[in-house]
C-alpha cells in the first residue's frame, strides 16, 4: 500500500520540476548527466561500480487518475502553492478533502488557473469550488472520491502579480 505513496511523490515532483515557473536554487545543480546505451559495457569500463537491483512491488489493481482543472493557465503564471498527500484505508470510503489557499500578505497574486490530479480506486469523484475563485486571492475546494481506499492527490495553484493602483 505504501508503494502507491511513493509512485505519488514522484509524479508530484515530476509535475513540478516541469513547471518553469521559478529557476533553481544555486545549491541545487544537475551535472554530468549521461545516458548508458549499453548497460555491460558501461559496467565493463567502470569496474569500481557496484549494482544493487532496487525491489519492485506492483499490485494488480488499477488505479484511476483523475484530472480537474479551472481557469486558464498563461506563459506569464507561475506556481502560488502545491498541496498533495496520499492515503491508504482499510476498507472502501467516501472521502472528502478540502484544499484551500489564500494569499499569504497582500501580495497582489491573483489565481488564474488550477490543476489537481489524483489516484484512487475509481474513477467517481468530484471538485468543487465552495468559495474565492479564479481573478481572486484565495479559492476553497472541496475535493471527493467515492468508494476507494487508495487516493492520492496533487493540487497546483498557479497565478500572476497585479499592480496594485495607489489611490
Amino acid at each position: 500500500m505504501v508503494h502507491y505513496s511513493i509512485i505519488f511523490i514522484w509524479i508530484c515532483f515530476l509535475r513540478l520540476m516541469e513547471t518553469n515557473s521559478r529557476s533553481i536554487p544555486e545549491n541545487i545543480k544537475v551535472q554530468n548527466v549521461s545516458v548508458i546505451q549499453n548497460n555491460e559495457s558501461f559496467l565493463e569500463n567502470h569496474s569500481a561500480l557496484s549494482v544493487i537491483p532496487l525491489q519492485n512491488q506492483s499490485k494488480s489493481s488499477p488505479l484511476w487518475a483523475l484530472r480537474y482543472m479551472l481557469g486558464i493557465k498563461a506563459e506569464n503564471d507561475y506556481l502560488l502553492a502545491q498541496l498533495a498527500d496520499a492515503s491508504d484505508y482499510p476498507a472502501k470510503k467516501n472521502v472528502s478533502v478540502d484544499l484551500l489557499y489564500t494569499e499569504k500578505g497582500g501580495t497582489g497574486d491573483i489565481l488564474t488557473y488550477i490543476e489537481i490530479d489524483t489516484l484512487q480506486d475509481t474513477q467517481d469523484g468530484n471538485a468543487h469550488v465552495v468559495s474565492g475563485g479564479i481573478g481572486q486571492g484565495s479559492i476553497h475546494i472541496v475535493l471527493e472520491a467515492k468508494q476507494t481506499e487508495r487516493f492520492s492527490y496533487n493540487a497546483r495553484f498557479y497565478g500572476r502579480k497585479t499592480l496594485k493602483l495607489m489611490t
